[in-house]
């Protein structure tokens, strides 16, 4: 008979897989019991006695938990073990989980103005047509694709994707961000300066904010063609 509760140790600490096939009933029965042989294995050994917290990832597979059965367990391993739950993965998702992923992996499209003190975010990568007003902002956890005029703010990989590129026409006074790096572009138009509008703004191996000529895109970039509601 296969077992209900698997616990195995790697190098980060132990993972505890739960059968999917068994009842959840079943999975708490056979926990408790492999938490007290823990115990008693520990209580024999006095030299393994540590007050030290192990870190237990559970892998529920294609069960998916509900908040009352992941506090059953979390009680249960938190009252008859030193283990600290770091992580609860499933194989499966919830619909809300499903929806969010779909939006970070979606090209979002906005076609309006942002004045100034208005904030547009994306989840994912957005392809913007309009004009961005000084004092606008437009934010994105991915790339930024700008068809219109830039005079705000543009910031890209907002939580930290410094893979993530600004696609604009850079001729106008405006800000960009990619992740924590920030330039502040000058009117180009005026200045005769060498930025083009056929470029684009990305941050280079020296971890510096960079452009390129826009044909380089897609070689630097080579997965941006292939995401979901893509440009190509």
């Amino acid at each position: 008979m296969k077992q209900s509760v698997t616990l195995k140790g790697n190098k980060a600490g132990f993972v505890l897989t739960l059968n999917e096939s068994a009842s959840f009933a079943t999975v708490v029965s056979e926990l408790e019991q492999l938490l007290d042989h823990l115990k008693t294995e520990s209580k024999k050994s006095d030299s393994n006695k540590t007050n030290k917290e192990i870190q237990l990832e559970i892998v529920t597979g294609n069960r998916l938990l509900t908040n009352k059965e992941k506090d059953k367990l979390t009680k249960i391993i938190k009252e008859n073990s030193q283990f600290e739950i770091k992580k609860i993965r499933s194989a499966v998702l919830t619909y809300e989980a499903a929806i969010a992923w779909q939006k970070a992996s979606s090209l979002q499209m906005e076609m309006h103005t942002i004045r100034s003190g208005q904030i547009l975010q994306a989840p994912g990568d957005i392809l913007f047509v309009g004009k961005v007003h000084p004092g606008g902002i437009i934010r994105a956890n991915g790339n930024i694709f700008i068809i219109g005029e830039l005079q705000g703010v543009a910031h890209a990989g907002f939580e930290g994707d410094a893979t993530a590129v600004i696609v604009a026409d850079f001729q106008t006074n405006a800000q960009i961000r990619i992740a924590d790096s920030i330039q502040i572009i000058e009117n180009k138009v005026t200045k005769n300066l060498a930025i083009k509008n056929n470029e684009f703004a990305f941050i280079n191996d020296l971890h510096v904010l960079a452009f390129e000529n826009l044909d380089q895109l897609k070689k630097m970039r080579p997965t941006l063609g292939k995401m979901t509601g893509g440009l190509i």
